[in-house]
């Protein structure tokens, strides 16, 4: 296992965050940060579901503390995906994210209507 995966493997299991988020490294080799989130679905709010984010940790990544702040950065991107899903202007969503083949769920998009 590479430095940044025994890095990862060892402080991955102590993060916490909102009630309803936890943490898993994955994939091949230990590569893969997932953050899984438990949220209202924002076409049903009254179902939940799981969201999970999945997120290559970087080879320049050699401190625990440098782990950290990577996984903070990566939750800020989450953040930034689900606020795009529940903004609504009068029922419009105009920043409604990227999902599956659209392009990076992170980016930030503007679906103004015409």
């Amino acid at each position: 296992m590479t430095d940044v995966g025994q890095i990862a493997q060892t402080v991955t299991p102590t993060l916490s965050y909102k009630p309803g988020w936890s943490f898993k490294i994955a994939g091949p080799l230990g590569r893969f940060l997932c953050i899984y989130a438990t949220t209202p679905d924002s076409g049903h709010p009254e179902r939940t579901r799981i969201t999970q984010h999945q997120f290559e940790v970087p080879d320049a990544i050699d401190t625990h503390q440098g782990f950290v702040r990577w996984v903070f950065d990566c939750l800020l991107l989450c953040e930034r995906h689900e606020a795009g899903e529940f903004l609504a202007v009068d029922g419009f969503r105009p920043f409604f994210p990227h999902h599956q083949n659209e392009g990076s769920p992170y980016e930030l998009v503007e679906r103004w209507e015409a």
